[in-house]
């Protein structure tokens, strides 16, 4: 009998010895990294540190959280901040958003409302914690800016996958959405469009020029060399867009290629795009004629299957010259 206390005793040391260990190994790994922004000249306060959930979790919550960086000028507050790993499964961490939360950059101030962002990560944890696969869910999120927009959406999830080298495939998918107010005024002046967009679906494969790792955050982000859009897709009230295709993007942001458009119902669309000033006046009856053949073409009047063309930094809709590209590049 003692001798099987003993084993007893050693079976239940083993586990419970393993989980104070990794415990204080994420404990230390956790404010060793925030030490490490400051020490690189980031603001860093927070006002507790603590990992908890034995015997099978992991689950640190760091309280009173900011964090800002100066020479990209982004901060962010959050009350609470929650990272949740398994005992045995180091390398899969669930990261847990607060409700209320503040994100900050030089042109405006965002102040976030949830009632819940979650993310699910499979990390290399030998290799600067680099991505290999996330899903984040989204519930009843709400912005507001300090520039005096607010936007809402009802349900998101944003499914990442690594597919080797820096190729990332991005599914996002959102319903329930309130374009920002600045822009549902300028697209819907007149009230025509509903308030909410049914549905907005954006997946494909992304190149960009390093993988996604710690360094994203510590230093500088990854750029987009690379964009293979597989489906791009809203429907708001009775238009629907789709768009597909590939696009080359260069050291300085700007993207090079052709992508596929069908727009149903377009006439709205032209109104849109000149209320909100994208469209010139002068320029309507020209645009309409012009798209009213491409639609033609397509077979039914009010729809259209053409071509965004982007070259030498302008972008064209079939033979239409719309303006400047934009730059596709991250802060």
């Amino acid at each position: 009998m003692k001798r099987l206390g003993i084993l007893v005793a050693l079976v239940l040391a083993v586990p419970t010895g393993l989980w104070f260990a990794g415990a204080a190994t994420t404990r230390h790994l956790a404010s060793g990294w925030l030490d490490g922004r400051a020490a690189d000249g980031w603001l860093v306060e927070y006002d507790g540190l603590a990992t908890s959930g034995f015997p099978s979790r992991f689950t640190t919550d760091i309280t009173g959280l900011q964090l800002a960086d100066p020479e990209t000028g982004w901060a962010w507050i959050a009350p609470r901040f929650t990272l949740e790993q398994t005992l045995f499964r180091a390398d899969r961490i669930t990261a847990i958003w607060p409700q209320t939360q503040t994100l900050a950059s030089p042109f405006e101030r965002l102040d976030i409302t949830a009632a819940g962002i979650t993310a699910e990560l499979d990390v290399q944890s030998g290799a600067n914690m680099a991505l290999d696969a996330s899903r984040t869910v989204m519930d009843d999120v709400a912005i507001s800016s300090s520039a005096g927009w607010t936007t809402a959406l009802d349900s998101g999830t944003l499914n990442v996958t690594h597919g080797g080298d820096a190729v990332y495939q991005v599914l996002f998918s959102a319903s329930g959405l309130n374009p920002p107010d600045h822009i549902a005024t300028l697209l819907n002046p007149a009230g025509l469009l509903p308030a909410v967009m049914d549905g907005l679906l954006y997946d494909a494969q992304m190149q960009f020029t390093r993988q996604w790792d710690l360094s994203a955050i510590e230093t500088t982000r990854p750029q987009i060399s690379r964009l293979d859009l597989t489906e791009l897709r809203a429907v708001w009230g009775e238009l629907l867009l789709r768009a597909s295709g590939s696009l080359e993007v260069d050291a300085q942001g700007i993207p090079t290629g052709d992508i596929a458009v069908r727009a149903e119902n377009w006439r709205q669309m032209v109104e849109m795009a000149q209320n909100a000033g994208v469209l010139p006046e002068r320029m309507r009856g020209t645009v309409e004629g012009m798209l009213g053949i491409i639609a033609g073409m397509s077979g039914r009047d009010s729809d259209i299957d053409a071509t965004l063309r982007f070259a030498g930094g302008r972008v064209f809709l079939g033979p239409l010259p719309l303006g400047a590209a934009p730059r596709l590049i991250l802060r």
